[in-house]
């Protein structure tokens, strides 16, 4: 059982007074309290006021104040006169959380694993009245912390991790499915410091969805984007679950094996052979792309500053390529019968482009040295496919509960890496808009009316998300204009564009981004305006500073400075305050 005895009492002063958002707490002398522990305290009309604390200190109150208290009793419950009368005290800010009543005729459950299996009987009062001094506060039970976050009326409840307390106290803690897909919020950004797990986490959060969503569908993208990181993501881990593990994994009612239905998509490298730090015994294929998969988005090959330099003018070589292709021909055989450009080789040699496009020679010579310098020591893009795949066919292609990893570590160019990206989120958005998947309460609406909605509803997922690490590679911070500038829209990449149309449609689409890099000022601020969940592991003061943590407190951001691995921090609109959580180590293989 949980020990309720007090830890201290609520008091005022003429420094330290309450109000309907925190109060101030004295702890007893031998308590153990720290940042993010949820305290509880008795408020009027037989309610409880649920809070969490939110920073320590050390103050002195002199004799002539304590003598002048109007609860001399109750300070005498926690601390004898020798001790009140001693060089100082410690003192807790707390902060709301929320007021609830209780059904006193429920017997609560020592067992927090079965708060998961019952109704809770508790009610989240609108009430705004500050707590009273002199009232006994103890550690919130599992109950009481459940039922303040609101846990108790998710109608479709995501284990997301566990709180773990002072008083040793761990209780589950959910998201509802809604706070991760919409319409409530949507995305999850994930930053840290290199080696807080903050990739761990996300790939604990897809293990539980893929496991919680399977009946209505659910599937998964994952760009690996170093070295061998997620190349093992359906083989065993190595040793066994160790005993916190296995308790936090029965806490949170989950039972998780290593991802299923998993498919590896390696980039094609030399005589066909993978270009990959790992490759995978089973379920794995090479991609390549001939120039008929991708002719209608060349500009993701290219750079913005390459696409919108105005002296070079290569988009509008892009742009007529799209425009004429499969006709676009050059010269003729003897016969009078033109060559038709089908294939990276005939692009590179073809140089009959109207004067009205091609105004300099230069620009010509330019975009011919440009496809040459990715064409020539590349084996990615290739004249004819023989064994690999083209990974737009493949995820038009994907059913529900298939789980697709797309291995970009080893490409040797940002420009390449960014290519692969962008034309997988292209082929997404354009599924979505040719209604080749599912968009809730509208069907298929405005698709293709030969598809067979019954059929393909059976196949296709309900969700699809897709996981990006090192995001700020593809939707960096702009240069120019201070250091909490964004890139403006003339300047972003046709990549940066693919990315931001999932981030901006995707409440309405049930397609959501997972994304995480190590700073949040890298990367393009539509990230952070757009996301719902954010994941934060151990930072600096210097980078908590900037205007990307703008939804963390000061108080919060010292914490975060001084987390431990393992240890979380989630933002989220429906928590009133950021709370900390842990999770057992991955359940699959890692390198």
């Amino acid at each position: 059982m949980q020990d309720n005895k007090p830890l201290g009492i609520t008091f005022v002063s003429e420094n330290f007074s309450n109000s309907i958002d925190s109060f101030w707490i004295i702890i007893r002398p031998e308590i153990l309290i720290n940042p993010f522990d949820f305290i509880s305290v008795e408020n009027v009309q037989n309610t409880k006021t649920i809070g969490i604390v939110k920073e320590l200190k050390r103050i002195y109150i002199d004799s002539e104040t304590f003598s002048k208290n109007p609860y001399p009793s109750q300070m005498n419950l926690i601390m004898n006169t020798e001790e009140k009368m001693g060089d100082g005290l410690t003192v807790a800010k707390v902060e709301v959380i929320a007021n609830l009543q209780f059904d006193r005729t429920q017997e609560i459950p020592s067992n927090a694993s079965s708060l998961n299996k019952i109704p809770v009987k508790s009610k989240n009062w609108s009430i705004n009245m500050p707590v009273q001094e002199g009232k006994p506060v103890t550690f919130a039970t599992v109950e009481e912390v459940i039922s303040s976050l609101g846990i108790p009326e998710m109608e479709h409840p995501i284990p997301a991790g566990v709180i773990s307390m002072t008083n040793n106290a761990q209780i589950p803690i959910d998201l509802d499915v809604t706070y991760i897909f919409g319409p409530d919020t949507t995305h999850v950004n994930a930053t840290g410091i290199s080696g807080n797990m903050k990739t761990g986490y996300l790939l604990f959060l897809l293990q539980v969805l893929h496991q919680k969503l399977s009946e209505e569908g659910i599937s998964i993208i994952l760009f690996n984007t170093k070295e061998k990181d997620i190349l093992y993501i359906d083989k065993e881990r190595d040793e066994d679950y160790a005993s916190e593990d296995k308790h936090i994994l029965d806490i949170l009612g989950l039972n998780l094996n290593p991802f299923n239905n998993v498919k590896y998509f390696l980039p094609r490298g030399k005589d066909g052979k993978p270009n990959s730090a790992h490759v995978p015994n089973k379920n794995y294929f090479t991609y390549s792309f001939e120039l008929s998969d991708v002719y209608d988005r060349l500009e993701l090959l290219f750079s913005s500053e390459t696409t919108l330099d105005p002296q070079h003018n290569i988009s509008s070589i892009l742009n007529y390529i799209y425009e004429f292709w499969p006709n676009l021909s050059q010269g003729g055989t003897g016969k009078g019968i033109p060559n038709k450009i089908t294939t990276w080789t005939d692009l590179i040699n073809f140089n009959e482009y109207p004067e009205e496009i091609v105004t300099h020679k230069t620009t010509l010579l330019k975009f011919q040295g440009m496809i040459q310098k990715y064409r020539k020591p590349s084996t990615l893009f290739v004249d004819k496919k023989v064994t690999s795949r083209y990974l737009g066919k493949e995820i038009k292609k994907m059913k529900k509960n298939e789980v697709f990893v797309i291995d970009i570590a080893m490409l040797p160019t940002l420009d390449e890496q960014a290519l692969v990206v962008g034309d997988v989120m292209k082929t997404i958005n354009e599924m979505y808009s040719l209604g080749h998947v599912s968009i809730p309460d509208e069907g298929y609406g405005g698709g293709d009316a030969e598809i067979d909605d019954e059929k393909v509803g059976a196949k296709k997922p309900k969700y699809i998300v897709i996981f990006i690490d090192e995001i700020n590679r593809f939707l960096p911070r702009g240069e120019s204009g201070g250091s909490d500038v964004g890139i403006s829209k003339s300047n972003r990449s046709a990549v940066a564009e693919e990315l931001l149309k999932t981030l901006i449609t995707g409440k309405s689409r049930h397609c959501i981004l997972f994304s995480a890099q190590q700073f949040k000022s890298q990367i393009e601020p539509s990230i952070n305006e757009n996301t719902g969940l954010h994941v934060i592991t151990k930072l600096g003061l210097s980078e908590l500073s900037s205007n990307s943590y703008s939804m963390v407190d000061d108080t919060t951001k010292s914490v975060i400075s001084k987390l431990h691995k393992g240890e979380f921090i989630l933002v989220h609109p429906a928590f009133r305050h950021p709370i900390k959580i842990a999770i057992p180590k991955p359940a699959f293989k890692r390198p």
